[in-house]
């Protein structure tokens, strides 16, 4: 990653103490990799589960503070790769890892946006090698479908340039020398959209192939296995950009915020 970008993020993504905080998951792929990673480098492991409906915990004895992973939290740490923005002075998580929030992407400049993955960001900040193989480079920008922007005359040069900022070159060159149906065989292939979710019992399950990921990937790769209970329960709505020009409109207390397109947005609110 260039420094001028890695310059902006916040303090604590550089704190190098291990197992100090622990993680919330989402239900994909994205987030549970960006949690792989986080343990692989810092020792911080998951111990809440996030469905958008309710936030779910493992260990309720565990103090630690939370890291939420590809997870657009209004407060409280994360790492993230949402537009949180609804116009270029809207608030903004200070303690959010997320290029699209470092370099003030709203709806004004949404076509400017960071659209790739939460994983590739982590990977990139935390200077990780490459997958060896060119099937594991490809499933990396698979992930939140991250390879699509280059094959859009309206978006290849954003998104070359951000595979610039990252110190992705090679990437740009797989690229290059790579067809857009070659990636969706390989989403179909491993099922990467595949959710991940909370059974009736607590228990987490998803029907992605771990086991094969982990050894493409070169990073441990698994579900927890301990009971979640639920902690707390949400709501969600969605609104947009023609009526709603700022954050401040909402009148409930957000836990988290994204926008989905150029005019409208989601959020969940307790």
């Amino acid at each position: 990653m260039q420094n001028k970008l890695k310059d902006k993020f916040p303090e604590w993504c550089f704190n190098n103490e291990q197992g100090q905080n622990s993680l919330i998951l989402t239900d994909d792929l994205d987030s549970l990799l960006g949690c792989a990673i986080e343990k692989f480098v810092k020792g911080n492991d998951i111990n809440y589960f996030y469905s958008f409906k309710s936030l779910n915990v493992a260990d309720r004895t565990d103090k630690r503070k939370a890291i939420g992973i590809d997870l657009a939290l209004h407060k409280g740490k994360s790492w993230c790769n949402h537009v949180v923005r609804i116009n270029e002075d809207d608030y903004v998580n200070p303690q959010t890892a997320n290029i699209n929030a470092l370099l003030k992407i709203h709806s004004g400049n949404y076509f400017k946006k960071y659209a790739m993955s939460t994983v590739l960001t982590m990977w990139s900040f935390y200077n990780l090698p490459l997958p060896e193989t060119k099937e594991g480079k490809m499933l990396l920008l698979c992930i939140d479908s991250g390879y699509l922007g280059h094959y859009s005359d309206s978006f290849k040069d954003v998104h070359t340039a951000y595979l610039k900022l990252l110190g992705f070159e090679e990437l740009i060159d797989l690229l290059n020398k790579t067809h857009k149906f070659e990636y969706e065989m390989l989403q179909g292939k491993y099922n990467t959209k595949a959710k991940i979710k909370l059974n009736n019992d607590g228990y987490l399950q998803t029907n992605l192939p771990l086991a094969e990921l982990q050894g493409l990937f070169g990073i441990p790769l698994e579900l927890p296995t301990q009971q979640f209970t639920k902690m707390f329960q949400f709501q969600d709505d969605i609104g947009s950009t023609y009526s709603i020009r700022s954050k401040e409109q909402i009148d409930k207390r957000i836990i988290s915020f994204a926008l989905t397109g150029s005019k409208k947005f989601k959020y969940t609110y307790a």
